[in-house]
């Protein structure tokens, strides 16, 4: 149970979008296992593709010629990071697709926001659900089959193999990585040396097991069908049913059907020991500390091969495992706990600390919420990183003292003077600038209520909220004093104004861009 609104708040920044006064307060009366009891098991999942559905249908009967796009997909990210009552499954879902990635950047899939909303919804589905079943529907999504290539990949045929790139990734980012693994993620040495967990090899036996996939409709034409959002069939004449030798060196036999061939090869990479402390390693990442101590990694890990109840890669144990473990709830962390806090948790976290108002929604029923493409900016847009390595490596170190400590700042590796400044931009938009002669409702972009601050009869009353709402009340002293200071001189400016500053200061400031 915290015991303060500060401890409620760091826990909620690690397992929201940001926290909120109504999820602080929820969270001090009912506990942290019973919040996350709530989010896992009573809290709705807020979809995105029905809503995206609904968007274009309403454009399509005005007639106009406007059509769903990305934009449209992004605003509702957006929206429901923001607002969204199942903050939890939805960080989460965020968390993997940063490990089960595709991309709108990729031209297979980027004129198709629809499907691509499909993916999103279900990560969020299986967020907290088994690995095995997330591995299956992931592999089968005919998103990640146009972006890794799988999608229409043909048996083997003179002057062509088959296409090897959804085999190799499978492997090295979704499953098992290239060497193996301790449960506390150490590498096993064999005469000193990592030991490889495939070769070139593994892979084009993967590939071949990846062979045949069509749409769900496609009947026999490999070509054919339209559904472009149900799992992939497969058409029997393009998958080739030779005998596989694969991970491990076993084999699969030969004359198998493709669903066969696939479970069988897919179960093979479930179960391998790697996978728990490399899914473990990679969630402890993204939600709470970029350098878990290797004690940290195995409790986790321990956790995704055994829930308690006898089952491997249950992924809501974990998340709960990762939030509720000793290192996270620490009142006072080694100075190696923690992260570099995303930069769209950024932005996120400042709207939902603070009341705001929505754009009223378009004739299409689109709510704005003021950006439409991030990535230029922020260097992150869901669904949206320029390969399939994701935004930033979990194994990035920046030179100077974090490398030279042997630490990991992934987060780090889209920081630079033009992102800071691009950020900081941003920000200031969001906290002030965009707010200079706005009239309610706003039409395209959230409005942040500022009453919390204006109503406070002292620039200590202000920064003092703020470190509440903004920095689980562990701002330093000499960042307290230098707002509090900034507020005693803005004399003539109005209340709005100097809330407005604290709030646009505050946001940029590194504190707020590092997550404790």
């Amino acid at each position: 149970m915290p015991a303060t609104d500060g401890e409620a708040a760091r826990f909620l920044t690690q397992a929201t979008f940001g926290p909120s006064t109504t999820d602080i307060a929820r969270l001090r009366q009912i506990g942290y296992s019973a919040w996350i009891d709530q989010q896992i098991n009573a809290v709705p999942m807020t979809a995105a593709r029905p809503h995206m559905e609904a968007v274009s249908a309403a454009m399509t009967a005005a007639g106009t010629g406007d059509a769903i796009g990305q934009n449209q997909r992004l605003s509702r990210w957006f929206h429901t990071a923001a607002t969204g009552p199942d903050q939890l499954r939805q960080r989460a879902a965020w968390a993997l697709s940063q490990i089960f990635v595709i991309s709108d950047s990729n031209g297979a899939i980027s004129g198709e926001p629809i499907q691509m909303s499909e993916y999103w919804d279900l990560l969020a589905r299986n967020a907290f659900g088994y690995y095995r079943t997330l591995l299956d529907e992931v592999s089968y999504n005919p998103s990640m089959g146009k972006f890794l290539s799988h999608f229409r990949n043909r048996k083997a045929a003179t002057g062509r193999e088959p296409d090897e790139n959804y085999a190799r990734e499978v492997m090295q980012l979704f499953s098992i990585g290239l060497v193996e693994r301790n449960l506390d993620y150490s590498p096993l040495l064999q005469a000193g040396q990592p030991i490889p967990t495939y070769d070139q090899n593994v892979i084009s036996n993967y590939a071949k097991v990846f062979t045949g996939f069509a749409y769900n409709n496609a009947g026999t034409n490999l070509f054919g069908g339209t559904n472009t959002y149900l799992p992939m069939s497969c058409v029997a004449t393009e998958h080739d049913t030779t005998l596989k030798t694969v991970v491990g060196g076993t084999t699969i036999a030969a004359g198998q059907t493709c669903a066969a061939d696939v479970r069988d090869g897919l179960n093979l990479l479930a179960s391998h020991a790697n996978v728990a402390p490399f899914m473990a390693r990679q969630l402890i990442q993204r939600f709470t500390t970029s350098n878990p101590s290797p004690a940290y990694i195995t409790r986790v890990a321990q956790k995704f091969n055994n829930n308690g109840d006898g089952e491997r890669g249950d992924l809501g144990a974990v998340i709960r495992q990762i939030l509720l473990d000793p290192e996270a709830r620490a009142a006072n962390p080694p100075a190696s706990f923690g992260k570099i806090r995303e930069p769209l948790l950024r932005l996120t976290a400042v709207l939902r600390a603070w009341d705001f108002q929505l754009p009223a929604a378009t004739a299409y029923g689109e709510i704005r919420m003021g950006m439409t493409n991030p990535f230029p900016v922020y260097g992150q847009r869901p669904l949206g990183a320029a390969t399939v390595f994701n935004f930033y490596e979990p194994d990035y170190q920046p030179p100077g003292a974090i490398a030279n400590a042997n630490l990991y700042a992934p987060e780090m590796q889209i920081i630079n003077e033009g992102s800071t400044y691009t950020i900081s931009n941003s920000l200031a938009d969001y906290t002030f600038r965009y707010y200079a002669g706005m009239t309610n409702p706003p039409t395209d972009r959230p409005l942040i209520d500022v009453t919390a601050l204006t109503s406070l009869a002292t620039p200590t009353a202000m920064v003092d909220e703020v470190n509440k709402r903004m920095f689980y009340g562990q701002m330093t002293a000499n960042t307290r004093t230098t707002l509090i200071n900034m507020l005693s001189f803005m004399n003539g400016a109005s209340a709005s104004e100097k809330a407005r500053s604290l709030l646009q200061v505050a946001a940029m400031s590194p504190e707020f861009a590092t997550q404790r």
